[in-house]
C-alpha cells in the first residue's frame, strides 16, 4: 500500500507540473511575449501543439514507469455498460472536432478570426468543452483499472475543470459574446432543456 501511495504522490506532483507548464504556455501572456519577439500566428499554436504533444508523452512515461497494482477488473453487463460509456465518450470527443478546422486547431494554418476561433455550432450547442467531457467519459469508465491509472485519469480530470476556466478567461477576453454563451450552455453535462437549440 506504500508504494501505491508514493506513486499517487508522483502522479499528483507531476501533474501539477504538466498542468502548471501546459496552461503557462497557452497563457494570454506567455502568446503576447511571443508575438513581441516575432512568434505570430499559426506558428505560435504550431510550437504550442508539438510543446504538448511532447509533455504529454514524456509524463505518460515517466508514470508508466512508476510501481502499480491493480485496482479492479469488470466483466459481464458491467464491463458492456462500462465500454459503452467509453464508447459515447468517444463518440463526443469526435463530435468535438467535426466543426473545428482541423489545420487551425494544429497551427498549420492561421484562423479567419481572432487566435482561438469561437464555435457554436455542432455539439457546441450543448456543451461548451465536448472534448473535455469526451476524454473524462473515457477516462472515468475504464473497464480495468489499476490504482496509477485512477489517479493519473483523476489528475486529468481535475485539470481539464481547472484548464476550462483559464481558456475561457481567454474567450471572454477575445470574443465579447462568449459572455452569452457562457451563461446559456453548461460547461461540460448538456441541460434537458437547451435554449440554443
Amino acid at each position: 500500500m506504500m508504494i501505491v501511495l508514493e506513486s499517487a504522490i508522483w502522479i499528483w506532483l507531476s501533474g501539477l507540473l504538466f498542468a502548471v507548464s501546459h496552461s503557462l504556455v497557452a497563457s494570454l501572456g506567455c502568446k503576447q511575449w511571443a508575438y513581441a519577439h516575432g512568434l505570430q500566428e499559426p506558428r505560435y499554436r504550431l510550437l504550442y501543439s508539438i510543446i504538448a504533444l511532447l509533455a504529454t508523452g514524456v509524463w505518460v512515461f515517466f508514470v508508466h514507469q512508476l510501481e502499480d497494482a491493480p485496482l479492479y477488473q469488470t466483466d459481464g453487463l458491467l464491463w458492456v455498460v462500462m465500454v459503452g460509456v467509453q464508447v459515447v465518450g468517444l463518440i463526443v470527443a469526435l463530435a468535438a472536432f467535426q466543426p473545428i478546422d482541423g489545420l487551425v486547431f494544429l497551427g498549420l494554418r492561421k484562423a479567419k478570426v481572432g487566435t482561438d476561433p469561437f464555435i457554436i455550432s455542432g455539439i457546441y450547442r450543448w456543451v461548451r468543452h465536448p472534448m473535455y467531457t469526451g476524454a473524462m467519459l473515457i477516462l472515468l469508465a475504464m473497464p480495468e483499472q489499476s490504482w496509477n491509472g485512477l489517479m493519473f485519469s483523476l489528475v486529468l480530470c481535475v485539470y481539464f475543470v481547472i484548464g476550462s476556466h483559464f481558456e475561457e478567461q481567454r474567450m471572454l477576453a477575445e470574443h465579447s459574446e462568449y459572455a452569452s454563451y457562457q451563461r446559456s450552455v453548461p460547461a461540460f453535462i448538456p441541460r434537458r432543456s437547451l435554449k440554443n437549440e
